[in-house]
């Protein structure tokens, strides 16, 4: 039986789903949130809430105390290293935790790729037992572009004709859902694709397709995305990782697939039209 379950960076995209799921399993769920206003929604469904930051460190003792798996999930900043390496650092004197790290699959170019791959390193030599799940571009990041999508049929992006084995969350949920109550995943890194590697252009043929109107991409030039970011109220130095890593998309880094998701958990990654289909209304549909 799995015990009881950390979940680091809960209130976010990808632990919005994976924690009703593990709840839903019986499992044991300890999550650990930074305000108390985000607590209740957890509490609700039997999540035992640890108020705390990882930009804290003497918060993060107490939340790692008696769990034997942590989903280990920080924030794309420039603390993004020391974070996970504190939490590291209290799993190994509380005890030896199974780490499960949510990482990234992105070119070396991007600083946030670069801190990504220092954890990683820090957690294969801290003698605890891990796994590292290594997504790739979320389909739900094209939700930014939405509103064009929406009112102009324009998409918007930076990725030039680069193609990307994009994935949606959901997928990224059930295989972290598989690792948490799975075996025999320790000492393993899993790259985690879509069933395709598409460009924005096959993304735009696609919302053209399943919303019934033409949809256009549109490639935006690296510094004018980079202003739009920064304008949306992203940090400059995450807009500039962003930006890195959609420079590494545009040159081919991510042109390729894997068959892990499959793998991990018995059915096949969702295509990009059955994201599509299933996130109509948020595109205008």
């Amino acid at each position: 039986m799995t015990g009881k379950i950390l979940v680091t960076g809960a209130t976010g995209n990808t632990c919005s789903g994976l924690i009703p799921a593990l709840r839903g399993a019986g499992v044991d769920v300890r999550a650990l949130v930074r305000e108390e206003a985000n607590a209740q929604s957890l509490r609700e469904i039997g999540v035992e809430v640890v108020i705390g930051d990882l930009d804290q460190p003497e918060t993060i003792a107490p939340a790692v105390e008696d769990v034997d798996k942590i989903y280990l999930l920080t924030w794309n900043g420039p603390t993004q290293a020391k974070q996970a390496k504190d939490v590291i650092a209290a799993a190994k004197n509380a005890g030896n935790p199974h780490i499960v790290r949510h990482s990234m699959w992105g070119s070396e170019k991007s600083r946030i790729v670069q801190q990504g791959d220092e954890v990683e390193e820090t957690l294969k030599s801290s003698g605890l037992p891990w796994t590292i799940l290594r997504p790739t571009f979320y389909m739900q990041n094209t939700m930014m572009a939405a509103q064009t999508i929406a009112s102009d049929g324009m998409l918007y992006w930076d990725t030039g004709d680069g193609k990307l084995g994009m994935i949606d969350v959901r997928d990224i949920q059930d295989s972290a859902f598989a690792v948490l109550t799975g075996s025999g995943h320790e000492g393993r890194s899993y790259i985690l694709t879509g069933p395709e590697a598409i460009s924005m252009h096959d993304v735009a043929d696609t919302f053209s397709k399943v919303l019934g109107k033409d949809v256009t991409y549109v490639n935006v030039p690296h510094e004018a995305s980079l202003e739009s970011m920064v304008n949306m109220g992203f940090p400059e130095w995450i807009a500039r990782g962003y930006g890195e890593l959609m420079e590494g998309f545009s040159e081919g880094f991510a042109n390729s697939t894997t068959d892990n998701v499959e793998k991990l958990t018995g059915h096949p990654p969702r295509s990009f039209e059955q994201f599509a289909r299933d996130f109509a209304q948020v595109y205008g549909g």
